[in-house]
């Protein structure tokens, strides 16, 4: 990526900044860290190739995602950075993210400006407001670099985008107009992170709808979304493709209401754990002129809802596709990569034998060693082996419960399987206690 370079002496500076934070969730997180990096590029004319280095930090209280992300998902695709947590110190300002970022093609004789949004401005009494008004373009701009444009709704990334890959073209007016509208049903923790994933990308117009209205503004609030729908029919009555994330339970009944909403050609992608309910869904949908994928992102934890969604969740993830006729369309591969996960071909059969033994029964095997375990672990009696093997059973039970079932022949055939490697290790160790408590015998 290439920057005008300003007249005259230039050095390497370095700025500050600093933003208070809401709570301590991903989407907060990243809502302060954008809001902080936006006002830094405006005030200061700053384009991603002139940043040298970003060095962020959370207070003590803030845990729940690097900040850094939000960089990387705006377009400081080569910047060096680094996320830390700081030292609670008594009496410091709860809740804050900051920055200090190295630019390079600074004048020798002009200052950058920093920046403390909100509440933090408590922290730098002595610096003035040097924000532009809308259009005007900051006093210190060296005369050669033009000021930063403003950033049409809907769109949020930062100053320049990141370098594009090697071949691609640089998106034009046109094609920005031509972005692919895509509806995200159900905003939870794949389908918000989907939407955050793709936060400052030029390719896709994210229309989102869930049941929850709290959820619809959360995501609407951290950008997850460009625009909330009113109802399922209109998130995806122009849309060139849908995205339905909600437990498998309701995934028949929703594709189904979904294919009939979509325009024909369009192409459908379910997120689904379990595939047993789904396949006749996605078949039937195929039936209708839509291009139906069955698909599951491997990835993801045991949080739930919007605010355990992340951008960066798929990435080097493993990303399932089923295709319910044909090849799948290319409006879905494109997806999946820029979501930076990695497509995989694979049949619904191979697909739930091999999610029954590496997920689902894991999932309910957690959740009896946490009921055979838990009143040991309330006297101090379990280390870390326990709180590891019992982390899954701290997963949404709706949800877990919902793929469990869907795949209930599978995960029933993966517990006989393990109950009979387990027997046959526990006699073994039997065999061996009695072996070796029995001595030498005597001569």
């Amino acid at each position: 990526m290439s920057t005008a370079t300003p007249a005259g002496p230039t050095r390497i500076a370095a700025v500050r900044g600093a933003a208070p934070v809401a709570d301590n969730t991903a989407a907060a997180i990243f809502a302060a860290t954008e809001q902080l990096l936006r006002a830094l590029v405006r005030v200061n004319g700053l384009a991603p190739g002139r940043v040298v280095s970003a060095i962020f930090t959370l207070t003590a209280d803030l845990d729940a995602e690097f900040p850094a992300y939000v960089a990387r998902q705006l377009g400081w695709t080569d910047v060096p950075m680094l996320s830390a947590r700081e030292i609670p110190v008594p009496g410091a300002m709860p809740r804050l993210v900051r920055v200090l970022l190295t630019v390079s093609g600074v004048p020798a004789d002009v200052r950058l400006q920093p920046v403390y949004l909100g509440a933090a401005a408590g922290l730098r009494p002595d610096l003035v407001d040097h924000t532009p008004r809308p259009g005007e373009a900051p006093a210190h701009l060296p005369p050669d670099a033009a000021p930063a444009t403003p950033l049409p709704p809907g769109v949020a990334s930062v100053a320049a985008s990141g370098p594009r890959p090697a071949g691609e073209p640089a998106p034009s007016r046109e094609d920005g107009a031509r972005r692919v509208r895509i509806a995200l049903v159900g905003l939870g923790q794949i389908g918000g992170s989907i939407g955050l994933t793709l936060r400052g990308s030029a390719r896709w117009h994210r229309v989102g709808f869930d049941a929850d209205p709290d959820a619809c503004a959360s995501a609407l609030a951290v950008r997850a979304v460009d625009e909330v729908a009113p109802s399922l029919a209109a998130a995806c009555a122009s849309a060139e493709l849908a995205v339905v994330a909600t437990p498998v339970d309701s995934l028949p009944a929703l594709i189904e209401a979904v294919a009939t909403a979509l325009p024909p050609g369009a192409a459908l992608l379910d997120t689904g754990s379990a595939r047993g309910p789904v396949t006749a869904a996605l078949e039937r949908a195929a039936g209708r002129g839509i291009a139906a994928v069955g698909g599951h992102p491997i990835a993801g934890h045991e949080g739930s809802g919007f605010g355990a969604a992340r951008a960066g969740l798929f990435r080097n993830a493993a990303f399932a596709l089923l295709p319910a006729r044909g090849a799948v369309p290319a409006v879905v591969e494109r997806l999946v990569r820029d979501l930076g996960a990695r497509p995989l071909l694979v049949d619904p059969a191979t697909h739930d034998q091999a999610l029954a033994r590496t997920s689902h029964l894991p999932y309910l095997l957690a959740c009896a060693l946490r009921e055979l375990g838990d009143a040991a672990a309330a006297h101090g009696l379990s280390g870390p082996g326990f709180r590891d093997m019992t982390r899954l059973a701290a997963s949404d039970p709706c949800m877990a419960g919902a793929y469990c079932r869907a795949n209930a022949r599978e995960v029933a055939a993966a517990w006989r399987e393990l109950a009979a490697t387990v027997e046959s290790r526990i006699a073994q160790l039997g065999e061996d206690g009695v072996t070796a408590s029995a001595g030498p015998s005597p001569a």
